[in-house]
């Protein structure tokens, strides 16, 4: 049965007095108005009209469910107008999870444009590096650095993240730049403390090869945004991400070093439910940000001589 259809089909049916009206009103057949008729009575388990060959009569218990449903109906349509126009007008919170760094430098000034042309809509971040689930954290959209497990969600490549070593002029004026891999056991290396775990081997790809090199230094930091600053102290030499550290290369506060030694980057996913299930804030502001990485992916390529690439979805 289904239970508010068929409702409006008695309640049309009490009102108009007749079925073949009512079923005009509704678009339906007399034959299905009739059988939608019959499935509510068999439901409730007693008869709910008097049908005569010229008239209609409500039994005791028809007239109640026709009074009592009134409110129901009414309150049903308005309940189904609202919900029709808040998926045609994007207001309410898209709830993001990213990561620390890439929602402070980037995330971040991205709602704040896109909340100047949608006052209506407002934002709920959940900026960390642990992993988030879409489901149980609630989370409209998750930005993801790597691989992402095989489900039903919708994965959208944002771009790409290739990891650089850099450090501040300072340091390279002091120290010198390395020119291979295996020379930053001489270098003062800024470590990542990963948890407990300090994040020492540094990747790179060698003659094509997969390439381990531990490092050391005087300073391990659980704080990326710690490390950065470290490195443009003129402490030593740090390994982050490109998205990370960008401005930075671009406006010389950092230089890049090894590049010829680069591993494939990791991939950065949005994650988010299909699009048919997404409510309009949603879409519109992935559409947005997915244009607007475009933009960034194609401006750092102009500059790819000067610091690394952020290679995009374009």
């Amino acid at each position: 049965m289904n239970s508010i259809q068929d409702l409006r089909v008695f309640s049309e049916i009490v009102k108009s007095n007749s079925f073949s009206l009512a079923a005009s009103k509704l678009g339906l057949s007399p034959a299905t108005m009739s059988g939608r008729l019959k499935a509510l009575e068999c439901h409730f388990g007693v008869a709910l009209l008097k049908r005569t060959t010229r008239s209609l009569c409500l039994t005791e218990e028809g007239r109640y469910l026709f009074e009592t449903s009134q409110a129901i109906l009414e309150d049903f349509e308005r309940l189904d107008k609202t919900m029709r126009q808040r998926k045609k007008n994007p207001n309410g919170t898209v709830t993001i999870a990213a990561p620390s760094e890439f929602g402070r430098k980037y995330l971040i000034p991205l709602t704040n444009e896109f909340g100047t042309a949608h006052p209506e809509i407002g934002f709920r971040l959940i900026l960390g590096d642990d992993d988030v689930n879409l489901v149980d954290d609630d989370c409209d959209i998750v930005i993801r650095f790597g691989a992402v497990p095989d489900s039903a969600l919708t994965t959208r490549k944002l771009g790409e993240n290739p990891m650089v070593i850099c450090a501040a002029p300072d340091y390279l004026t002091r120290r010198g730049a390395p020119d291979v891999p295996s020379d930053l056991v001489t270098h003062n290396c800024l470590v990542y403390l990963d948890g407990k775990t300090a994040a020492d081997k540094w990747g790179f790809a060698v003659d094509g090869e997969p390439t381990l090199v531990r490092v050391s230094g005087n300073r391990i930091v659980s704080d990326r945004q710690a490390l950065i600053d470290l490195a443009k102290a003129g402490q030593g030499l740090v390994r982050v991400s490109s998205w990370d550290v960008a401005r930075e290369l671009e406006e010389g506060a950092l230089v890049a070093v090894l590049r010829d030694f680069d591993c494939d980057p990791e991939i950065i996913h949005l994650l988010s439910e299909p699009r048919h299930r997404l409510p309009l804030r949603t879409a519109e502001f992935i559409d947005f940000v997915l244009q607007r990485v475009k933009r960034l992916s194609r401006s750092a390529e102009l500059c790819r001589s000067e610091y690394p690439r952020l290679r995009g979805a374009a």
